[in-house]
This record gives structure tokens, sequence and C-alpha cells, in this order.
């Protein structure tokens, strides 16, 4: 947990469906004791209300995940945060999600989640996936593995980690170890 002299750090942990992100911020959490704000929590709520019409609403998840990032960021509470980019679409959003932090005293570290487009298709449709209404069509897994570079966020610094060279207790590791040296 954040010490209070020190500023809130969120660590901001991004890729691709079913490159880890949630499994790895999972394992993350255990091993750092900070906790966990993953993107199903804001996207199910608002899903849970509008079902097939989430996207004609989606400010309401932006605006679910800027008000959890910048009570955190004023209330000095790290936090893990996990997030599928979808291309220069979100530029503005991520750029709003960091000045919720920033503006706040708070410091962002961006990790970037990698695998390669075997290991995402098969992965896709793990029974794990449902869970959280994650994508599960290994047809639109297909489209977005080739097209991989479209979710590099090319704005930030990130420390990458290629989920199919490491278990998610390893990726975990790794981050922790990075983000300490940081």
């Amino acid at each position: 947990m954040s010490d209070k002299l020190n500023s809130m750090k969120l660590i901001f942990i991004y890729g691709v469906p079913a490159s880890g992100k949630l499994t790895i911020a999972e394992k993350l959490s255990e091993l750092t004791s900070i906790p966990l704000f993953h993107n199903h929590l804001s996207r199910d709520i608002v899903k849970d209300i509008y079902a097939e019409k989430l996207m004609s609403h989606y400010d309401l998840v932006d605006s679910i995940r800027t008000e959890v990032l910048t009570y955190c960021a004023k209330n000095n509470t790290d936090l893990i945060f996990t997030y599928v980019y979808g291309g220069n679409e979100d530029d503005e959003k991520v750029r709003h999600y960091i000045s919720c932090i920033e503006d706040n005293g708070g410091k962002v570290q961006f990790v970037e989640l990698l695998a390669n487009k075997k290991d995402l298709i098969n992965r896709v449709d793990n029974e794990s996936r449902k869970r959280f209404k994650k994508l599960t069509d290994r047809t639109v897994m297909q489209d977005i593995a080739n097209d991989l570079i479209k979710y590099h966020m090319p704005f930030v610094d990130s420390i990458g980690i290629n989920t199919s060279k490491f278990t998610p207790a390893e990726s975990a590791k790794l981050i922790a170890e990075k983000i300490s040296s940081n």
C-alpha cells in the first residue's frame, strides 16, 4: 500500500484481449497488496444496465473509471488498473486517465502485455474468460491478432512482458521487480 509520504502509484496494465491482463493483475495484487481495479468492473456495471446497448453508453464506463482513478489519486491509494488499448481512438481517454493521476500528485507506470498470435487465439475461449463476459469469439480474436501493432500505446514508456514466454506468476514477479526499481 501507499505510504502517505509518497505519491500514489497507478500500475496501468494494458494489452490485447487474452494477453493475460486480469490473471497477471490478480497475481500482482496478491504479490504487492495493491488493490486491483480491472477494466471489467466498470464495463460490466454498464453492460448489466444497458446490455447490447453498452457501446452507446460507454461514456458512463469512462466516467466510473475517471471517478475511481481521481479518488484514489487524491487519497494516495496505489492501484492496479487493466485496460484494452484499442488504438489512437483511445488516446484521449488514456491521456485523461493519466491526468487524473498526475494532476493529483500521482505517478503512472505502464505495463504492456504481449503474446504471440497462436497463444492469443488459443486463450480466447478459455472458460475463465466467461466469468467477466470477455471476448470469447475465436474469429474476432483472429482479426485482432492480425493487427497487433494497433494495440501498442506509442506515446507512453512501458514495461513490456511477453506472456507467451512467462507464466502469470512469473510475469507478475517481473512487473513487481521492475516497478520497485522505478
